[in-house]
C-alpha cells in the first residue's frame, strides 16, 4: 500500500509495517533508514502529497497575500519546522500565491494523464 508518512510512520516504527520506500525524491530526516522509491528499484519515481490552504476563487488579493505572510511565518517557526520533520513531512518554504496556482494547475495535468493511461476515468 501507498501511505502518507504522518500516518504510517508510527506503525513502520511500532513494527506493525515494513517500509519499501517512501515516494519522495529524497529520503525523510526522521526516517533516514527507509530508501527512496526510487533507490529500491523504480527510477525516477515520485508521488508525494501536498498540504495547503486555499481560498475561494474572488477573494481579494490583499486578504489572499496577508493570509499567505501570515501562514508562511507561522509554518516557518522553528518549532513548527521540527514538529513537520518528525512526523514525517518535509518543510517547504511556502511559494507565493501565484506560484502555488500554477503548481496545482500542473498536478492537474500530471494526474489526469496518469488517470487516463491507467483506463480509471473515460477520456475527455
Amino acid at each position: 500500500m501507498i501511505s502518507d508518512p504522518v500516518a504510517a510512520l508510527p506503525l513502520i516504527r511500532e513494527g506493525k509495517l515494513r517500509a519499501l520506500g517512501v515516494a519522495s525524491k529524497i529520503r525523510l530526516a526522521s526516517a533516514p533508514e527507509i530508501p527512496t522509491i526510487a533507490e529500491a528499484g523504480v527510477p525516477g519515481f515520485e508521488a508525494v502529497s501536498w498540504q495547503m490552504i486555499v481560498a475561494p476563487a474572488n477573494t481579494p488579493k490583499e486578504i489572499v497575500n496577508r493570509l499567505h505572510a501570515e501562514l508562511k511565518g507561522i509554518v516557518e517557526l522553528p518549532e513548527i519546522q521540527a514538529r513537520m520533520v518528525e512526523i514525517g513531512m518535509i518543510p517547504v518554504s511556502s511559494p507565493s500565491p501565484a506560484e502555488l496556482q500554477r503548481f496545482i494547475n500542473s498536478e492537474i495535468v500530471r494526474w489526469a494523464k496518469v488517470v487516463h493511461q491507467a483506463g480509471i476515468a473515460g477520456s475527455e
